[in-house]
């Protein structure tokens, strides 16, 4: 009986102090989300710290010999050799410093200041260095940034993504963690301190020699904008050359599919006309042309009696096989292989006698030979008198007409 009573006086207890406790809980789980934000916070910092220390100033001998070796390359103008040094170097980089190594003579590193970068092996690193024009007296000091790192072989080579020009231009992509890191250094107040004296030494500079003055604000920045021209209209030009080759292989690989379809066409239509296919006969000498019509191309003539192969009929024409390939010809000269010769076509009329005179009753043409290709000589008009020479048997008849010898078809002189 007392530890029921004792039972329910605590759970009497809990009732009345329930927000109490929950708020207990929270508080709790308010610390421990507090202590991971801070553990990882205090992470980001360590990775970042080395931003926060004081400079270095030629203290890697490493480093320092890596700087000077890219000014030196630099003022040669040698990308290829620079590339040892700094990579990657845009295509438009690489022709901004030819161009800008043309007025340097040469560059004198002052000093070199780094700090650790965001991994290992890696230097956030600002150089004070004077650059020599060519004919200008006085050098012009100068700070400029690098973010420095080490290979896969142990030695230190600059990111070239990170320097002045890329910064400007912006045509290499950047590792976001690493840009942060660099504004945060941009905003430090020591690397301020060092911007501000380098800047004071360049005004000083720019006053005491006007050459240098006029040079830095006026010629190498018209010289500057020349070559930004220059070489936007070479890579517009470049970029219309690759658009006319892209355009022209696009062409060519659309015909080669054209004529691809129209051969896998071709080659399905021809075994088509083969299960079609029957032989037939030629009943008299006939001209084979390359289309279904009379204007077509007479590519051959094949004579009565020949059997051919028949795939199909057009326009009076008769498709056949020739010599392995395809030609018409009119269907009038042909017949089935069974069927006489002449019921495919009229009997041709009695030819009329040697030495005889015959008048004309339409307009006939003379050709100079026997065949209806054949160059024309004369034209028999109606009423005209033609005096036959020679039959032969063909179809044609040697005539005078008008005292012009030549052929004429039979079928009209009789």
């Amino acid at each position: 009986m007392n530890f029921k009573n004792g039972w329910h006086k605590c759970t009497e207890f809990v009732v009345e102090q329930w927000r109490y406790f929950v708020a207990g809980i929270v508080f709790l789980i308010i610390l421990f989300l507090l202590a991971f934000v801070i553990s990882k916070q205090t992470t980001a910092d360590e990775n970042i710290s080395g931003v926060y220390q004081d400079f270095q100033v030629d203290a890697n001998v490493e480093l320092n010999s890596l700087i000077v070796n890219y000014y030196n390359t630099y003022a040669a103008g040698d990308t290829n050799a620079l590339s040892a040094y700094a990579s990657p170097i845009s295509d438009s980089e690489a022709s901004y410093i030819k161009f800008l190594s043309q007025y340097i003579e040469a560059f004198n590193v002052v000093n070199v200041y780094s700090k650790p970068g965001l991994d290992d092996g890696s230097y956030l690193v600002s150089v004070h260095v004077k650059e020599k024009f060519v004919g200008v007296n006085t050098p012009a000091p100068g700070l400029e940034f690098f973010y420095v790192r080490t290979n896969e072989n142990g030695m230190l080579y600059i990111d070239n993504s990170y320097g002045t020009y890329n910064q400007k231009e912006n045509e290499i992509t950047v590792d976001p963690k690493i840009q942060e890191v660099i504004e945060i250094y941009n905003q430090r107040n020591d690397v301020m301190k060092l911007k501000q004296k380098v800047e004071d030494e360049l005004n000083e500079a720019l006053a005491a020699d006007p050459e240098l003055n006029k040079f830095v604000t006026e010629t190498i920045r018209g010289k500057i904008g020349e070559w930004k021209a220059q070489y936007k209209a070479q890579k517009d030009q470049q970029q219309a050359i690759n658009d006319a080759k892209a355009k022209e292989a696009a062409d060519a690989a659309a015909k080669a599919q054209q004529d691809a379809q129209a051969a896998a066409q071709a080659a399905a239509q021809a075994a088509e006309e083969e299960k079609n296919a029957s032989t037939v006969v030629i009943t008299t000498k006939v001209n084979v042309r390359d289309g279904a019509s009379e204007a077509s191309n007479v590519v051959g003539t094949l004579d009565g009696g020949t059997q051919v192969v028949k795939y199909s009929e057009e326009n009076g024409f008769t498709k056949i096989n020739w010599n392995g390939g395809r030609a018409y010809v009119k269907s009038d000269f042909i017949a089935a292989v069974d069927q006489p010769a002449a019921a495919a076509a009229p009997a041709p009329a009695a030819a009329a006698p040697a030495n005889t005179t015959v008048t004309l009753s339409g307009t006939v043409n003379v050709r100079q030979s026997k065949d209806e290709t054949s160059e024309r000589v004369a034209v028999g008009m109606p009423g005209d008198t033609v005096t036959v020479l020679e039959n032969s048997g063909d179809g044609w008849s040697r005539v005078s007409v008008k005292g012009i010898e030549g052929y004429m078809k039979t079928e009209f002189i009789n």
